[in-house]
C-alpha cells in the first residue's frame, strides 16, 4: 500500500499513533494516475488552511491522504481481476486501516477525480453500512460511520435520467440472489495482446494526451507528471489493469449511491428470487445522503460537462456545484482554483453534527 500523507496545519503532525482524532481529507486519483497527482492541490489546501483563508479553523481538515489505488502508481499490481468493486473495497479499507487505524483520524471527507470520483461516492455509500448480515457493501464489511461528505471532480459514473425506465433489480439484489451472469471476457492471450498494444501506443503520447486534458493550463503537464505516468506503466503488472476493461461487471449507479430522488430501485419493495426461484432475505445497502458537491472542469474533452453537471446536481437538491474553467483533471491543472472551491464547501460538511444516514432497503414481502 503506497500513499502520501500531509499535515494541512502548522499545529498538526501527521504521524502514526496520533491520539488527537484529527479530521481528514481522502483524495482518490483517476484511471492511469496516482496519488502524487494531488500534490499541487494539497499544497494549495495547506496554504489556505494555515493562513486561515476561506475556511475557519474549526471546520477545516487537519490531515490529507492521497493513496495509490491498487494497480496504479507505485502500489502493488498483482495479477488479479481489476473491477470498480475492487477499487471501492480498497478505498474503504484504506480509510479504516490507514486513516483511522494507523493515524487515528476521526471524521473525514472523501473525494476524487474521474474514476476516483466514482470510487469516492461508493466509499461514502459503503461507509454508512452497519454491522448487520442483511447489508451488502463492496468489501462485504461494514463502514466506519465517520464520513462527512463527498466531492466529485469530473467524476465517472452512470447517471440515470428521470425518463429512463427501470428494469430488473439493483446490482446488490442481483448479487444476493445469485443472478449475476457469468463473466465472458476475451481469451487471455487476446486481452494481453490488446493491452500491450494499447500501452505501446499510449506511452510515447503521454504528454500530448495530458495536454489535451489540461486545456486551460497545458504548462501544468510537466516532466514530473509525464515521468510518473510512464514509470508506473512500465511495472510488470500494469498490463493486468489495462485488460480489466474487457471484463468489468455492471456498476452501481450514481442514483443508487447518492440517494437520488429518482432512477433507483433501492428503497422499493421488490420480490427477489435466487436461481432456484426462492425468495431471498431482505437486501439492504448503503447510500450517501449527506453533503456532496460537484467540482467540474467545464472544458473537459472527455465529458459533456453541461450534461454531467445537470445529471449529478439533478439527483437531489442538496448536491452543490462549483464550475471551473479547466479540463478533465482540475485538481492538477488548476490546483489553487480547485482547492479554493473545495474549501468553500468543506465547512458545510465538517460542521454537520450528525449526517443523516439513510440506508437503502429492498424488502421481500412476507
Amino acid at each position: 500500500c503506497r500513499y502520501a500523507v500531509s499535515s494541512l496545519t502548522t499545529t498538526t503532525q501527521a504521524k502514526e499513533g496520533d491520539t488527537t482524532n484529527n479530521s481528514a481529507l481522502v483524495l482518490i486519483h483517476g484511471f492511469g494516475a496516482s496519488g502524487s497527482q494531488w500534490s499541487k492541490n494539497i499544497k494549495e489546501l495547506s496554504k489556505s488552511v494555515i493562513a486561515d483563508q476561506i475556511i475557519p479553523a474549526e471546520t477545516s481538515p487537519k490531515v490529507a491522504f492521497a493513496p495509490d489505488l491498487i494497480g496504479f502508481g507505485q502500489c502493488e499490481k498483482p495479477g488479479v481481476t481489476y473491477t470498480q468493486y475492487l477499487w471501492e473495497s480498497y478505498a474503504g479499507s484504506f480509510v479504516k486501516e490507514i486513516v483511522q487505524g494507523k493515524y487515528n483520524c476521526g471524521d473525514y471527507v472523501v473525494g476524487g477525480n474521474s474514476i476516483g470520483g466514482y470510487t469516492s461516492m461508493s466509499c461514502a455509500a459503503d461507509d454508512v453500512v452497519p454491522v448487520d448480515a442483511s447489508y451488502v457493501s463492496s468489501s462485504g464489511a461494514p463502514g466506519s460511520g465517520k464520513c462527512k461528505g463527498v466531492f466529485l471532480m469530473n467524476s465517472a459514473g452512470q447517471i440515470r435520467t428521470k425518463t429512463e425506465t427501470l428494469e430488473g433489480p439493483s446490482v446488490a439484489e442481483t448479487t444476493i440472489a445469485g443472478g449475476l451472469p457469468p463473466c465472458s471476457p476475451p481469451a487471455r492471450p487476446i486481452a494481453l495482446a490488446f493491452g500491450n498494444a494499447l500501452l505501446w501506443y499510449l506511452r510515447p503520447r503521454i504528454q500530448s494526451i495530458c495536454s489535451n486534458l489540461y486545456p486551460s493550463n497545458p504548462a501544468a503537464v510537466d516532466e514530473n507528471l509525464c515521468g510518473s505516468i510512464l514509470r508506473d506503466s512500465l511495472d510488470p503488472g500494469a498490463i493486468n489493469v489495462m485488460v480489466s476493461g474487457s471484463k468489468l461487471p455492471a456498476p452501481r449507479t450514481a442514483n443508487d449511491l447518492l440517494n437520488s430522488d429518482f432512477g433507483t430501485r433501492i428503497g422499493k419493495d421488490l420480490v427477489v428470487n435466487d436461481s432456484n426461484g426462492a425468495a431471498t432475505p431482505m437486501v439492504q445497502q448503503g447510500r450517501w445522503a449527506g453533503p456532496a458537491i460537484v467540482i467540474q472542469g467545464m472544458q473537459d474533452p472527455l465529458q459533456n460537462s453541461e450534461e454531467r453537471v445537470a445529471g449529478f446536481t439533478g439527483l437531489r437538491s442538496e448536491i452543490e456545484l462549483e464550475a471551473l474553467t479547466g479540463g478533465h483533471c482540475p485538481h492538477d491543472e488548476l490546483p489553487k482554483e480547485s482547492a479554493d472551491a473545495l474549501l468553500r464547501w468543506i465547512p458545510r460538511a465538517f460542521s454537520q453534527q450528525d449526517v443523516e444516514v439513510r440506508l437503502a432497503e429492498s424488502s421481500v414481502p412476507p
